[in-house]
């Protein structure tokens, strides 16, 4: 029986390296999971599908662009949770092109995003959510992200 070429045993290697297998890929998966959850939440009004996804104490930051000069502004979590439940289903966010890191229990996801206020653009922008793996999984620690209403990308299409 013959032995693999060196060649081989190199290429090998570097796609072991490249290709999630096992349980990290289920940390990307479950990293995701987590986000699209919390956007599921938001398309359905439902606050308690989010809180779900939020660890205790999260945090949201975000830079808006929308009335002038870029303001940063700490947001209430709570306050923004309450108001999913009273929005009716009006709130869509559509992420795309989502890159996600993991290392262990940290996870770290950058998605650049289109919100639709009542089927129309309202803005967009790019998230950055942190998560870490606790327990219970996933849970979103920290959500930063930029708003502007110009150059606003379409995911819908339409």
């Amino acid at each position: 029986m013959s032995r693999p070429s060196g060649a081989w045993v190199v290429l090998l290697g570097g796609l072991m390296m490249v290709v999630p297998g096992g349980s990290e890929a289920q940390d990307f998966a479950g990293a995701r999971a987590a986000v699209e959850r919390l956007f599921d939440g938001m398309r359905t009004a439902d606050p308690e599908l989010v809180r779900s996804v939020l660890a205790p104490n999260a945090r949201f930051a975000l830079l808006d662009e929308r009335d002038g000069p870029a303001i940063v502004r700490a947001q209430a979590v709570d306050g923004w949770v309450n108001a999913i439940g009273t929005s009716g289903g009006s709130w869509d966010e559509q992420i795309y092109d989502v890159d996600v890191k993991v290392d262990g229990t940290m996870a770290s996801v950058w998605a650049p995003y289109t919100f639709y206020l009542n089927g129309e653009i309202s803005h967009c922008g790019i998230n950055s959510i942190e998560l870490m793996l606790d327990a219970e999984g996933w849970k979103i620690t920290q959500i930063s992200d930029t708003r502007r209403q110009d150059r606003c990308p379409n995911p819908h299409g339409s």
